[in-house]
């Protein structure tokens, strides 16, 4: 194994914390992306992306940057309603995952540009069911974020078949 690759014991034990940002435009439709790299290549899922740690980036500050950046709309902290705080491990043995999940109170008014990481498209509440996302998303986005007010859950996957093994809740 090469000095820039990393064992696979290591990837293991490493945390990533990321953000999701589910947009929406203004007739409900919700805003994926099809992604053309890993992880969840080839699967529609919400816009998002890993903290800058380095720069102690905190999650809000991170989905700011990502709205700018792979959607090109200027969020404020104010803009974004936090809804899910994901802990799932070993995800596509990349490392264990700490997600926020937030969805995005401004509505976009069309499709954005494509982008390196993948396509765009809007999708209504009901074709949701039958487009290939990750397992754990779409339980994430139907069972909780839409099917319910403004409540914030927090939830772990043991990793295996993507299953939610704990859940908490607030409001």
């Amino acid at each position: 194994m090469s000095a820039t690759q990393p064992s696979p014991e290591s990837n293991h034990s490493r945390f990533r914390i990321g953000t999701l940002l589910y947009f929406s435009d203004a007739a409900g439709r919700l805003l994926l992306i099809r992604r053309k790299r890993p992880p969840n290549l080839g699967l529609w899922c919400a816009v998002g992306g890993k903290l800058e740690m380095p720069t102690g980036e905190s999650p809000y500050e991170c989905a700011i940057r990502e709205a700018a950046e792979e959607v090109g709309v200027a969020l404020a902290a104010s803009d974004l309603a936090l809804r899910c705080i994901l802990s799932e491990k070993d995800y596509e043995s990349t490392g264990h995952w700490l997600m926020f999940v937030f969805q995005v109170k401004v509505c976009l008014r069309g499709l954005p540009p494509q982008i390196e990481e993948g396509d765009f498209c809007f999708f209504d509440r009901g074709e949701l069911e039958r487009i290939e996302m990750p397992a754990l998303d779409r339980a994430v986005l139907l069972e909780r974020i839409l099917a319910e007010g403004e409540s914030l859950h927090f939830l772990r996957s043991d990793g295996v078949a993507s299953t939610l093994v704990e859940e908490s809740r607030i409001g």
